[in-house]
């Protein structure tokens, strides 16, 4: 009975997920999410040129929210990928935000960047990590931020 809810969580969650490289806009700041199948999320800020939280973790493989803000005076975006995912948000305008939700199935480390103009090169680059060696989420260090079932970790660049 368990096997078939997670089947049907994980199928309602395709749709959200999307194809190609769309976002949304998120200027409320919320995420969707019930029950079992909480949505994770990621807050990231955008600068010129780096990425706030450089290194984030999230306790297990489901559905992740990237809550992308642009703090910079450039035009950023943000791209994930690894395990067979590769995900991006259109391009981000200086003090705008964008949403990116996206399917991670499968544990592991995954890298999060901004594909534009070279600006990974320049330092904005990230890790995800989805699940630990015990399938949950790390302890929160000093300056982390948790929420729903997330934690990043500020330590970076």
């Amino acid at each position: 009975m368990r096997a078939v809810l997670v089947l049907v969580c994980c199928t309602a969650a395709l749709p959200l997920a999307g194809c190609g490289g769309g976002g949304s806009n998120d200027s409320a700041g919320t995420t969707a999410g019930s029950g079992d199948s909480a949505q994770q999320t990621v807050s990231i800020a955008e600068r010129d040129f780096s990425l706030e939280p450089s290194t984030a973790n999230v306790g297990r493989p489901g559905t992740v929210t990237f809550r992308v803000t642009n703090d910079g005076q450039t035009t950023h975006a943000l791209e994930v990928e690894g395990n067979g995912v590769e995900e991006k948000t259109d391009s981000i305008q200086a003090g705008d935000s964008k949403s990116l939700t996206i399917q991670l199935s499968k544990p592991g480390r995954y890298e999060f960047y901004c594909p534009i103009d070279g600006h990974r090169g320049k330092g904005m680059e990230g890790e995800l990590r989805v699940g630990g060696s015990s399938g949950t989420g790390t302890t929160p260090t000093p300056g982390a931020t948790t929420e729903s079932g997330t934690t990043t970790d500020s330590s970076g660049y």
